[in-house]
């Protein structure tokens, strides 16, 4: 067994997901409706899923449920990792949180933000209102990581 498992407390990655599920679902319907106006311009229609608009309008519930579902799982992914990398990481609370932070962050950008840019058809002022708002959840639910699992 890796060593970092004889450490994991399923209830802290529990607790610590559902906290960054209800962060992720507020920050990111801020974010919605700040950025509302790309979501109705036809000319994006097409890069929407059918899951999130299967026609023009509002998602339906299961697009919701189906998103907190994968926000839940993302939570839970990310605390896995924390407990992976916590011994790598600095001792000092701040300095934990915002190499914790960074490294989420940066993996993003990477795997996310870039390849998103350059294959798909997203208005590039939507996917930089993705990034500021992924940035914001992920250092939260940093701290969150390094005060709740310690």
């Amino acid at each position: 067994m890796a060593f970092w498992i004889k450490e994991l407390s399923w209830k802290k990655v529990f607790l610590v997901s559902f906290l960054f599920t209800i962060i992720s679902f507020i920050i990111r319907q801020i974010e919605a409706m700040l950025t509302m106006n790309y979501y109705k311009m036809p000319e994006f229609f097409g890069v929407w899923s059918k899951l999130m608009m299967p026609k023009a309008g509002p998602p339906p519930a299961g697009f919701m449920i189906t998103s907190l579902v994968f926000t839940f799982a993302t939570g839970i992914s990310l605390a896995l990792i924390y407990y992976y990398l916590k011994d790598h990481l600095p001792k000092e609370n701040k300095k934990r949180i915002l190499y914790f932070a960074d490294l989420m962050i940066g993996t993003s950008f990477v795997f996310f933000t870039l390849p998103v840019y350059l294959m798909f058809n997203v208005p590039p002022g939507l996917l930089i209102s993705w990034f500021i708002s992924s940035f914001i959840i992920l250092t939260i639910n940093s701290w969150m990581l390094v005060k709740i699992i310690k």
